[in-house]
């Protein structure tokens, strides 16, 4: 599997700890992707791709986009407000990779759980 991680942007995340919250989560998971690629962007970049691809013309803070063995995780670096905030969202993003939603309460909650205990525990 390969890990990659792009940034348009200055980044406070260090590109290892990604690679290791990642594959901690993959494995836990019992998921594989032959790729990830993270990309740490800015709220303009995420507006327009949650805009071209969900027709919301708002920023938001992930869109992930599972491509069969490809996943991608836009990140806006802008909206963390530091860099728990930001492994949090791209953890986020791969709950979503990995078929998990936010549709209702309890889904939100199981997802929310599961970021906190996956970042607590790196």
């Amino acid at each position: 599997m390969r890990i990659n991680v792009y940034t348009t942007c200055r980044t406070r995340a260090r590109k290892d700890r990604i690679r290791k919250l990642i594959k901690k989560v993959l494995a836990a998971e019992e998921k594989s992707f032959a790729t990830v690629n993270v990309i740490l962007t800015d709220n303009t970049y995420l507006k327009r791709l949650n805009e071209t691809y969900f027709n919301k013309k708002r920023v938001t803070n992930v869109i992930s986009f599972d491509l069969g063995e490809e996943v991608e995780i836009y990140v806006s670096e802008s909206k963390a407000r530091d860099v728990y905030d930001l492994y949090y969202f791209i953890l986020h993003g791969l709950l979503h990779a990995i078929g998990y939603d936010h549709r209702d309460r309890k889904s939100r909650l199981l997802m929310q759980k599961k970021c906190q205990g996956y970042l607590s525990h790196a």
